[in-house]
């Protein structure tokens, strides 16, 4: 992938919706959506810069009775800007990055065969910003097919020296461009990973989980896909960080995602809430498979994770199905209430909630209360 590949889902807009704030309208979503989408912006950029630069040169050619000359300007303007407008259409946007390197390529080399040496001076654009507008894959093809067509081409350079100059400078380019990419694309996972993963135990954090709870939401109205929510509390964690020190209290941490990631299935996602508090997001699970689950996982920490006195650590788990029609905080406050129920009920237990029980307010009031 390069360096501004689209995202699964924009962080900011979905915890918009996530905390049920009213989307931007207008111009300002349409800003706000090229700014969340690095890509999409790159291309509306390319497709409005590279219509206002050829436009006038378009303009100028037909005035000047230039009339094939301003006939392929035009071709060009109207090609990118129609490859900037369905980038603009849901999901299109790594479609329209694939078309734009197409149409650039094309035009490039159709310029350089029409122009020879007057037409080659935007090749070097189109060799670096192939690798901002697709992948560095499609790119490196795009680029070896202008070097393999104009290299090849009898008409296009004066002499040898000159064929050699370019193809020399044009590779200069693209090794260029390509190590930029590379270089931007490791940068932007890390810095995708560091923005949505607890740097102690590298779970997701709250950031991801606002994401995945707006998408799971949405999933559920469409399909109506059973999921779960379980919500995990180390017992009597404040213990272990009084007697032994927070450097252990950390490790227990550190080893108990561990020991939770060995049991979940792939599709399976799990944050940390904060603290010694944990979220597991469980897809197309239901209430009736999903108790055996959860109890096996919690056997799993109660026979691996031990403290430095030799004591088992155990975790409380409370679990809610989601319902038809469901918001998400009313499905976090029921899992957070069968927590509440597992602990008060001597802990080192699962406890599913029932359906819409109990009041959000209760739950609530009754949660700081029994944790630790």
């Amino acid at each position: 992938m390069n360096g501004f590949s689209p995202q699964r889902s924009s962080p900011q807009g979905s915890g918009q919706r996530a905390r049920g704030e009213a989307p931007a309208t207008g111009w300002r979503a349409a800003v706000k959506r090229a700014t969340d989408d690095p890509q999409l912006g790159l291309i509306s950029f390319f497709a409005a810069l590279i219509a206002l630069i050829v436009l006038p040169f378009s303009i100028y050619r037909f005035t000047q009775g230039q009339v094939v000359v301003g006939i392929v300007d035009a071709v060009i303007v109207v090609a990118v800007s129609a490859v900037g407008i369905v980038a603009w259409r849901p999901g299109q946007t790594a479609r329209a990055g694939i078309l734009m390197t197409v149409v650039a390529t094309t035009s490039c080399l159709a310029v350089s065969l029409l122009f020879a040496r007057h037409g080659l001076l935007w090749s070097y654009a189109v060799l670096t910003t192939n690798f901002l507008l697709t992948t560095r894959r499609m790119a490196m093809i795009a680029n070896v097919t202008v070097f393999a067509i104009l290299g090849s081409h009898p008409e296009v350079f004066a002499n040898h020296v000159e064929r050699a100059v370019f193809l020399s400078s044009g590779l200069l380019v693209t090794l260029c461009a390509f190590i930029f990419s590379l270089q931007s694309t490791r940068q932007r996972q890390a810095l995708e990973h560091l923005a949505i993963h607890d740097p102690l135990t590298q779970a997701l954090n709250r950031r991801a989980f606002d994401i995945d709870m707006a998408n799971t939401l949405q999933t559920h109205q469409l399909s109506l896909s059973p999921c779960t929510l379980a919500i995990i509390d180390l017992d009597h964690f404040k213990s272990v960080n009084d007697t032994f020190g927070h450097e252990v209290g950390d490790e227990l941490l550190i080893e108990m995602v561990r020991t939770v990631r060995i049991h979940l299935r792939k599709q399976d996602r799990l944050y940390r809430f904060g603290g010694e508090e944990f979220i597991l997001l469980m897809p197309d699970t239901d209430a009736h498979g999903v108790q055996r689950a959860l109890d096996g996982l919690r056997e799993r920490i109660f026979q691996t994770l031990r403290r430095p006195d030799g004591q088992p650590v155990s975790v409380s788990i409370g679990a809610a199905t989601l319902e038809p029609d469901e918001r998400g905080a009313f499905w976090l406050t029921r899992a957070d209430a069968a927590l509440y129920r597992a602990k008060n009920g001597g802990r080192n237990r699962v406890v599913m909630a029932d359906q819409f029980d109990p009041p959000v307010d209760q739950a609530v009031d009754r949660r700081g209360a029994v944790h630790d």
